[in-house]
């Protein structure tokens, strides 16, 4: 058998040698269609598929604890470091949990300049929970994580060690310097280690008990009301999820019944908040993926451009089909001969399908191949921070393991029906008749058309869908943020990492402000607490004076500490009441300017100016005054109706626009990190970037500057996504076109080189020009038509499936449907010509001779 199996792999090679045309053709198309999978699915594999790569990873579970809460919140599904402890004195031997929360910190080695990075608060017990080993060192344990600010450990990554110290393994025992905090570094981590986070890679670990140092402006880490961190279990051998919730929710909830005794705000809530925060559960995910922020931006694009590059491949596989059913019918006599001399059925089978298997080899190399160009693009249409260094466009052993497996498959596809078709000879028929005339039969006949016709329902899908992401896009463009981004130039600073006290940071704060106004060219200049459009919202729970909320209302607007001439650089209209001034300064009224969506949601149709709010419980609703209204606008992205924390939606129902209120910086409890904001003349705006970089220095030398860019290129990359989408459902969907195209006009020459006889007689008969092309245009009609009207309703599908991804249109959008089915039946009919007018050119003499 393998003998056999080794002859018919050299006498295919030895045919695709002699046809190098033909195997050029379907290695390329083959090579596109795989390709396109192969990028797409690195994608999904590496954000939504892998697993972490530690021992058990599937044992791992997320916890989390939906419901009522009052206080501070900083990511979903995030709890306090007290219910931390708590939960995990009483998890026993149902789970073993370990807890993390990320800090952005000022990191500085030797006489280096300093660096913010992002490190990784990290309960003691991680690495052991993990089973990691270190690469360098030692890595902290939990006695050295329970004394808050005993144990300045640091534990690097690789690929920080790599950048910052070159890979230099004297490393371990040096002295490095935190958030102006003398640290140690005891370690390095292996490469493929992140702790529980997918996708994302820390700078280093900490001990969580090290929180005040690296977050010195935050709540401190005995802070009940502050939820932050993340909490991951390990199951014990033999327990299932089911069975450790069950054992969690009875600690938990004995937690939360004596936070509503031993903390006064929740004392002080409603006896229905009370009821339902004694009654909340806890929740358990499935961790063996690891956390990720880019699975939630991401998994539903990749999974909708899977479903498109799967369609494409469907498309090449019916088109190399059609070519393989061409090349067999012209191969009728060889096979003929073949049978006649002893082959069998099932050898002559097996000879086609080897060839189909060498020539889908060699797709799947190509393929292999083009997915690193293609990866390269999606990187470059996905301007996320460090996507690099947590996303490879090198092929692993998945990769090339998906990439065998759909060739094996695409082989199959195409080289099946060819190789049944071309073993299903009558071979006295075949032996008298040439090849021409044999022709293959009307059975092959109605096999290719049936493939054009599979081809152009599928291009239809295609082509639809990037009609679909395209005006989405186009929407979301014209929709923009609500404020003019043009010639904005901003960054951001965080004076707080070196410890400095409030009144020092206030003071530069306000000095850097009035120097950055007084640069040349710069019209005005304001900053705020988030950084707006990077897709960063702050939530905190209000109370209206005057205003009762129902029962589980949301009560949690987002909000915003802002500068004075924020609206005003930002260019936001104040509709009603005044902009913050100088004035509004610490000690002065607390006051407060709200959106018109606030406005309109908890006022109606009355005045808003002068009603008050405060951010605590009742008594407090009155502490600031409401002066001012401003045009509503969407400062986390441009898409609008952002989810919150707690994973409901801050807008209204009738506009779609989050209820915003912004407060006077000055007036915060406490500030560290802020975001500038610079609007100069158009002439003025390419020079200020090195205005404020010197503006920061002369503040201070040794402040970090970060996140430089302009509003215009933050408002595009807050659009990165509906962005990727557009271009690549544009790209496959032309790809998907050009291949029906190549497909309509082989069937329609194969069918014209068949009926060369027949269309002889009728112009001998006296058909004219117009008469054939007609005819053959008819036929090509036909078949477009018909695919068209079987791809129209699963575009409509699709486009269904894919809703979440679209603005401002429905997935039975008109332009949308309507636009691919005339842009294929214009390809279509292009496809058809040539062959139509080659028809129509036929001489009867010559026709009937060659018959």
């Amino acid at each position: 058998m393998l003998t056999h199996i080794v002859q018919d792999l050299r006498y295919a090679l030895r045919t695709l040698r002699r046809a190098p045309g033909f195997a050029a053709v379907v290695v390329l198309t083959l090579g596109l269609g795989i390709g396109a999978n192969t990028a797409i699915f690195s994608l999904l594999d590496q954000v939504v598929l892998r697993r972490l790569p530690v021992q058990t990873p599937t044992a791992l579970v997320q916890l989390d604890g939906p419901g009522p809460f009052m206080g501070r919140t900083e990511a979903d599904r995030a709890f306090s470091y007290p219910m931390y402890r708590d939960l995990a004195e009483g998890s026993g031997a149902i789970a073993t949990l370990m807890a993390r929360g990320p800090a952005s910190v000022a990191f500085r080695a030797g006489d280096d300049d300093s660096e913010r990075v992002i490190a990784e608060l990290v309960s003691g017990n991680l690495f052991e929970v993990l089973r990691a080993t270190p690469a360098l060192g030692r890595f902290f344990t939990p006695t050295e994580d329970v004394t808050p600010g005993a144990h300045p450990l640091v534990v690097l990554s690789d690929g920080f060690w790599q950048r910052r110290f070159n890979r230099d393994a004297s490393v371990i025992g040096r002295a490095v310097v935190v958030n102006a905090t003398p640290m140690t570094v005891i370690g390095v981590a292996r490469p493929d280690f992140a702790g529980v986070l997918a996708n994302e890679q820390p700078a280093f670990f900490v001990p969580l008990t090290m929180k005040a140092q690296m977050q010195p402006t935050g709540p401190p880490i005995t802070d009940r009301r502050f939820r932050w961190l993340h909490i991951v279990g390990r199951l014990a051998p033999g327990v299932t999820a089911a069975a450790a919730k069950a054992a969690l929710d009875v600690r938990y909830q004995q937690v939360n019944a004596g936070e509503l005794v031993s903390e006064p705000r929740f004392a002080q809530g409603s006896a229905a908040f009370k009821e339902r925060f004694a009654a909340k559960t806890l929740t358990l995910h499935d961790a063996s993926r690891g956390l990720s922020e880019l699975r939630g931006t991401l998994s539903a694009p990749a999974l909708v451009l899977m479903g498109m590059v799967g369609l494409v491949l469907l498309i090449a596989c019916a088109n190399v089909a059609n070519l393989m059913l061409a090349r067999a019918t012209g191969r009728q006599r060889e096979m003929s001969v073949r049978l006649a001399l002893g082959a069998g059925r099932a050898r002559l089978i097996r000879q086609t399908l080897v060839e189909s298997a060498v020539v889908a080899a060699a797709g799947g190399g190509l393929g292999l191949l083009l997915s690193v160009w293609l990866g390269e693009l999606l990187l470059g249409v996905l301007p996320l921070d460090n996507l690099a260094a947590v996303l490879s466009t090198a092929p692993d052993l998945r990769v090339v393991t998906f990439t065998f497996v759909t060739a094996t498959v695409t082989a199959l596809l195409f080289g099946l029906a060819p190789a049944v078709r071309g073993s299903a000879i009558d071979l006295n028929r075949s032996l008298r008749e040439d090849t021409a005339g044999a022709g293959g039969g009307v059975q092959h006949g109605r096999l290719r058309k049936s493939l054009v016709v599979a081809q152009v329902g599928l291009s239809t899908l295609l082509v639809a869908g990037a009609g679909l992401f395209g005006r989405s896009l186009t929407n979301l463009q014209q929709l923009g943020p609500g404020f003019d981004t043009s010639h904005v130039v901003t960054f951001s600073v965080d004076p707080s990492l070196s410890r400095r006290p409030q009144t020092a940071i206030r003071q530069l704060y306000e000095g850097l402000l009035a120097d950055l106004r007084a640069q040349p060219g710069v019209t005005s200049a304001s900053m705020s607490d988030e950084p707006v459009l990077t897709g960063n919202a702050s939530q905190r729970t209000v109370s209206v004076q005057g205003y009762e909320p129902q029962q589980g209302e949301n009560m949690n607007p987002w909000t915003l500490e802002v500068g004075a001439q924020f609206f005003d650089t930002l260019g936001i209209a104040v509709l009603n009441g005044r902009d913050f001034t100088e004035r509004d300064a610490a000690g002065a009224p607390p006051v407060a300017i709200v959106n018109e969506t606030f406005a309109r949601y908890y006022f109606g149709s009355a005045n808003p100016i002068g009603q008050r709010l405060g951010f605590r419980v009742q008594e407090d609703a009155g502490r600031m005054e409401i002066v001012g209204v401003v045009k509503d606008s969407s400062y986390s992205q441009v898409r609008p109706g952002e989810a919150s924390g707690d994973g409901s939606v801050l807008r209204t129902p009738t506009s779609g626009v989050p209820r915003v209120v912004y407060t006077p910086y000055q007036q915060s409890e406490e500030l560290s990190e802020m975001t500038f904001y610079l609007r100069a003349t158009a002439a003025a705006s390419p020079a200020v970037p090195a205005l404020a970089r010197e503006a920061v220095r002369r503040a201070d030398r040794g402040l970090a500057l970060y996140r430089m860019t302009t509003l215009t290129a933050t408002a595009d990359a807050s659009l990165s996504v509906e962005r990727m989408l557009a271009l690549l459902s544009l790209l496959f969907g032309g790809l998907a076109t050009l291949l029906a195209a190549v497909g309509l006009y082989g069937v329609m020459s194969y069918t014209v080189a068949r009926r060369t006889r027949e269309i002889g007689i009728r112009i001998a008969l006296g058909a004219d020009r117009p008469d054939v092309l007609g005819l053959v245009l008819g036929e090509v009609a036909l078949l477009t038509g018909l695919g068209i009207a079987i791809g129209l309703p699963g575009a409509y599908a699709i486009g269904r499936a894919a809703q979440a991804q679209l603005f401002g249109l429905s997935p039975l959008d008109p332009a949308s449907l309507a636009g691919a089915a005339l842009l294929l039946a214009v390809v279509g009919l292009l496809a058809g010509y040539v062959p139509a007018r080659r028809a129509a050119a036929t001489q009867p003499l010559v026709a009937l001779r060659t018959e």
